[in-house]
């Protein structure tokens, strides 16, 4: 199991780096997105949810 989580990390940094993100704004998308796939929730709602979390974290990140 640690093995797993150690190279998810380390793609997830990989990405990161790629592509400029901050890896804390990445890793929390992944965890909402997987909290709200599993909620009772209109795909509307969880895109808002989502988006919101982006806006805020990007405003952070400056």
């Amino acid at each position: 199991m640690k093995e797993i989580k150690r190279r998810e990390f380390e793609l997830l940094t990989n990405i990161c780096k790629d592509h400029e993100l901050p890896h804390d704004l990445v890793s929390k998308l992944l965890k909402t997105s997987e909290i709200n796939s599993y909620e009772n929730k209109p795909s509307r709602v969880r895109k808002k949810e989502l988006l919101d979390l982006i806006e805020f974290h990007s405003k952070k990140s400056r």
